[in-house]
């Protein structure tokens, strides 16, 4: 069944040809999906933003909620209801409009904008829920821990180049947890950094709607940089997460908790001395002495302490997926370590031994 539900009277009808073209959806309604919704309906001039949401348990989730997401920032709270909303899977399905009440068989609508917040490993089944409405003029930003997805992405659904749609690659800082189902609190600003991966055959200005209405989403903080500088920032992200998510997994233990046996700090030294030959070897080439310098043991291993501290009462999303018994994200942060080093023959046994103890954490 394909529902949309519009939140409140005056939000744009779904029908009209205008507003679909400016809609953008968001697949993925974890702590950052929340917060990227949020953060775009908060805007004036805001574009239409339609959840997508893969169980029916969301959608009852959703009309709990009171159609809202609500938002706290520094102890002020911000509720938001101008969004639509579909329950995925199925291409055809039915449409409820909630002033008239009234049901009506439809073709979902193509989606030109889609946001991916969805568990890395779960970026191909969810896509291919939507992929027929997908096409080369639509863009897709992928918002998501580790690297290698978009590859994924362009391997198994949109195989053919000149049909691909445009990829943004993003990265985000923010800090973010919930409190409710559609509740949650901004408890860090971070910035949001993206750049096309890919163009296609798509022009500029065709996804330059998405990028406007992400910068001007003043929450967000969200900048477009340079390919190279946006990549420095995901090997630099991927450090700090290989190490963080995994460790606090293995040690059951909160971020801030982590380093304070100074064995787990000698094991983070080990970690970051192999780790960083690897992103060393993954940078743009010609890279600047002042980039390389952000990349040395020294500097990686403060700035692997300075996020833990930072993030101290945090529980990491890799511990929160196996107490909950869920798969982690391990396969794209240290199993991309791994399978870059393997391609650059460079040693990786630590990071080799990471992933398999936790993976054998989610398989007892």
């Amino acid at each position: 069944m394909n529902v949309a539900v519009r939140a409140k009277r005056g939000s744009p009808v779904l029908g009209n040809s205008a507003t679909l073209n400016r809609a953008i959806y968001i697949l993925g309604v974890g702590n950052l999906g929340k917060l990227v919704a949020h953060s775009l309906a908060r805007r004036e001039a805001a574009a239409p933003v339609t959840l997508l949401f893969h169980r029916p348990g969301l959608l009852a989730d959703w009309e709990a909620s009171g159609r809202a997401i609500k938002c706290t920032t520094d102890g002020v709270v911000d509720t938001r209801r101008n969004f639509s909303v579909e329950l995925l899977p199925n291409g055809y399905g039915t449409r409820t409009g909630r002033e008239s009440g009234s049901e009506t068989q439809h073709r979902p609508p193509p989606i030109h904008y889609l946001v991916v917040t969805t568990k890395a490993y779960s970026t191909l089944a969810a896509l291919e829920l939507v992929k027929d409405r997908i096409d080369r003029n639509s863009t897709i930003l992928f918002l998501q821990n580790g690297i290698g997805t978009t590859k994924e992405v362009s391997d198994n659904l949109f195989v053919v180049p000149n049909t691909r749609p445009t990829y943004l690659a993003g990265i985000c800082s923010a800090g973010v947890y919930s409190t409710g189902p559609f509740s949650i609190v901004h408890a860090g600003r971070g910035p949001l950094a993206f750049h096309p991966e890919s163009l296609s055959r798509t022009s500029y200005m065709s996804h330059n709607h998405l990028m406007q209405q992400l910068v001007y989403a003043d929450a967000l903080d969200a900048a477009m940089l340079s390919p190279a500088s946006l990549r420095e920032a995901q090997l630099r992200k991927l450090v700090v997460n290989s190490i963080i998510n995994p460790l606090t997994a293995i040690f059951n233990c909160k971020n801030g908790e982590l380093f304070a046996d100074p064995k787990n700090v000698a094991l983070m030294s080990i970690l970051v001395r192999e780790t960083s030959a690897i992103v060393r070897a993954l940078l743009p080439q010609k890279s600047h002495p002042a980039i390389m310098d952000t990349f040395t043991n020294k500097y990686l291993e403060e700035l692997v302490l300075s996020v833990a501290e930072k993030t101290g009462g945090n529980t990491s999303s890799m511990l929160q997926d196996v107490r909950a018994g869920r798969r982690t994200e391990i396969d794209y942060m240290n199993g991309y370590l791994v399978e870059s080093a393997g391609r650059l023959n460079l040693p990786c046994e630590h990071n080799a031994a990471i992933v398999r103890q936790v993976r054998q954490l989610t398989t007892v």
